[in-house]
């Protein structure tokens, strides 16, 4: 006689009003966005192999033409004069089809450039000037000139306001160079190639949201993207919810394995039991990086630090380097008119950080070289601008410290580290060759590097010293996300083509 086995405990399932809920805000977030989520993941695994195109800052230098010093006639205070009183972030003199200009950046405005043959304000350049410009920069030969125009899609980002409107120069080469040239300074700012422009039209254009019609308009675009990053947070965060309360119930009923779903079903929920929280920590990261000062700190210096930093104006600046003295320069491709800690410096610029020079005048009118600028300055002058924060000491910063920067855009190799004696814990990290502040780094900031940087990017230091595992681990985690999401989209289809029927 056979022996008939004890049936097993079956409890009851748990939460099943509340998992019925959420189950439906799940579902129906998921149908509005399964095709957001897959077009995220695609698009960002693509944006890690191809970044969005940009001219380095040392390379718009390097193709830049060399100042003809001998044909300055107008000092940089004559400048400053012509420009008017709107409050100066930074002055320049650079060379525009060999004529020396100054190039005047204004606080909350556009360029401003003043001739330094003549002391009078200049108007924009031409067409025909931007295709020489263009052709200098490239030794290539322009195609076509367009514009000026404000924006499009590879100049669309705020960063490119000062210099609009700008025109395009469609170089004739085979990789289908793009050349974009500032109307106002008679600039390179911006080059793409043909390679660049097709990969980032699916990969950052799409990652970001970021078409020119919605991205020029700033504010109008963070707050859409914000607010559908915090949507799109519930989502995973529902199904973390579900997939767990699924499994602990197959459990209670006494049936096996981890899913009791079949088909399409199964493998989202399988899927989504193991890369959910990579989904939410991914999506959570991606909002948090649009924070903007809500949650964060922010990491660069206010207006009245920068004027603290300086200790004089830049038009008392410029007064220390008068025209004589500029016409003793050769050589340079660019000279910056700076102040630190209520010294002026004449900073000249070839290509390259290792062919920089720092003019530094003393308060006693002593002239000194310097391929860098002294800690002792570079202290003085940030306790100045932190006061009543004491200063604990400046070090470097190694290429591999952990709070280096973002693998994207690590810090420069001049760049120091100044800590603060503040209840924040707080990093200025100035760099050495000009005396600009690169970043602020309090508590906040620290824990932005980790739950931005990190979590969205992969970005941590063992991960960093890995080499190619860093990509590897990257794109199996955007794969499985996207995989999730083709699995939604199934989902979706076969729900609405029930309810159709």
């Amino acid at each position: 006689m056979k022996s008939v086995p004890e049936n097993p405990v079956v409890r009851k399932p748990i939460l099943l009003s509340v998992s019925r809920r959420l189950a439906t805000v799940h579902r129906w977030l998921g149908i509005a966005l399964g095709l957001v989520f897959a077009l995220w993941f695609a698009s960002g695994t693509i944006l890690s192999f191809v970044p969005f195109p940009s001219l380095g800052r040392w390379e718009r230098i390097a193709g830049a033409e060399r100042i003809s010093v001998d044909k300055v006639q107008v000092s940089a205070a004559t400048a400053v004069t012509a420009a008017g009183n709107t409050p100066i972030d930074q002055l320049r003199l650079i060379s525009v089809e060999g004529q020396p200009r100054y190039v005047l950046s204004l606080s909350g405005h556009p360029l401003v450039s003043v001739s330094a043959v003549s002391g009078k304000l200049l108007d924009s350049i031409s067409s025909e000037d931007a295709r020489n410009i263009a052709e200098r920069f490239s030794a290539l030969e322009a195609a076509r000139v367009e514009g000026p125009f404000d924006y499009d899609q590879w100049t669309v980002h705020n960063g490119y306001d000062p210099y609009r409107p700008l025109y395009r120069l469609s170089m004739h080469d085979q990789s289908g160079t793009e050349l974009y040239v500032s109307s106002r300074s008679g600039e390179v700012v911006q080059r793409t190639n043909r390679w660049e422009r097709a990969w980032n039209w699916v990969g950052a254009v799409v990652h970001w949201i970021n078409p020119t019609i919605l991205r020029k308009h700033e504010a109008v675009w963070h707050a859409t993207v914000w607010s559908l990053a915090l949507v799109a947070m519930v989502v995973p965060l529902a199904g973390i919810w579900l997939g767990l309360v699924r499994v602990v119930n197959l459990r209670r009923s006494g049936r096996p394995g981890i899913s009791p779903f079949k088909g399409w079903l199964r493998w989202h929920h399988t899927i989504g039991l193991f890369g959910g929280i990579f989904v939410l920590s991914w999506v959570t990261s991606g909002w948090l990086s649009l924070d903007q000062g809500r949650i964060f700190s922010s990491d660069q210096p206010s207006l009245e630090q920068k004027e603290r930093l300086r200790g004089i104006s830049l038009a008392s600046a410029a007064k220390a380097f008068p025209l004589n003295h500029l016409q003793g320069i050769a050589g340079s491709r660019e000279i910056e008119f700076s102040a630190l800690g209520g010294h002026p410096l004449l900073i000249m610029r070839d290509g390259n950080p290792r062919s920089s020079a720092i003019d530094l005048h003393d308060d006693v009118g002593i002239y000194r070289i310097s391929p860098m600028l002294p800690d002792e300055l570079l202290l003085a002058a940030v306790k100045s601008a932190w006061s009543p924060s004491g200063v604990l000491g400046i070090s470097g910063i190694p290429s591999n410290d952990t709070y280096a920067g973002p693998r994207s855009n690590p810090l420069p190799a001049s760049a120091r580290r100044i800590a603060l004696d503040d209840a924040s814990r707080t990093w200025v990290h100035i760099d050495a060759e000009s005396g600009r502040i690169i970043g602020i780094m309090d508590t906040s900031r620290r824990a932005y590097r980790w739950l931005v940087d990190g979590l969205h990017t992969f970005d941590f230091p063992l991960l960093n010293e890995a080499g190619a595992l860093w990509h590897v681990l990257l794109v199996m985690a955007t794969t499985t996300g996207f995989l999730l999401s083709c699995t939604a989209i199934v989902l979706t289809i076969k729900r609405l083509g029930r309810m159709r029927r």
